[in-house]
């Protein structure tokens, strides 16, 4: 006599395989958010890298902002995380223009110069701004340079906009930068 499964054991079964799967999915998707946000962390950290670079080098900070920091014009927009909520008169935060113009000057310098002031290879491009709201998805600098298959379409420096993945959906998100008017030191954020 031939015997089979019963109904019992199949749904039990499936009911194993689908709480395995479960887990597994969890673990993979926590495992891809923590990946963005390292990613996210290194991208910050090699943009401050060659921000500091240029201006170890040049004497000056790269693009619109080093002439705004030299003539002392710098000022008006200002962070909050002062003292209670208060602003704090000493960071200027970048807006969206500056941002692109300092790490286009960087990358500039580093590719079309040769003079290797950061790792390019890391960096997130996109052609939207990645301002809050958009829904555009970033690539890697050299394939957004190169082109590839599924994005055929070169993107020149002057094109791009520099961030990083975000964590939840890896859409791509600008980069913020804060300068400290009395350190004269950058601080490269998500």
């Amino acid at each position: 006599m031939k015997r089979g499964f019963t109904l019992i054991e199949l749904i039990t079964v499936v009911g194993i395989i689908g709480i395995l799967l479960g887990i597994v999915m969890t673990a993979a998707a926590n495992s891809i958010k923590l990946a963005r946000t390292q990613k996210a962390n290194a991208i910050c950290a090699c943009v401050k890298q060659g921000l500091e670079t240029y201006h170890a080098q040049q004497d000056r900070w790269p693009g619109s902002i080093g002439d705004k920091i030299e003539s002392g014009s710098i000022g008006g927009r200002s962070n909050t995380e002062g003292y209670n909520g208060r602003t704090d008169p000493d960071i200027y935060v970048l807006n969206g223009t500056e941002v692109r113009d300092m790490i286009r000057a960087v990358v500039e310098e580093s590719v079309l110069r040769n003079n290797p002031l950061m790792d390019v290879s890391g960096l997130f491009v996109s052609r939207d701004s990645g301002e809050a709201g958009t829904r555009s998805y970033g690539m890697d600098f050299f394939e957004a340079v190169r082109g590839t298959k599924k994005s055929p379409k070169k993107m020149s420096i002057s094109e791009m906009y520099f961030g990083y993945p975000e964590k939840e959906t890896g859409r791509f998100r600008r980069l913020q930068i804060k300068y400290s008017i009395p350190t004269d030191s950058m601080e490269v954020t998500q």
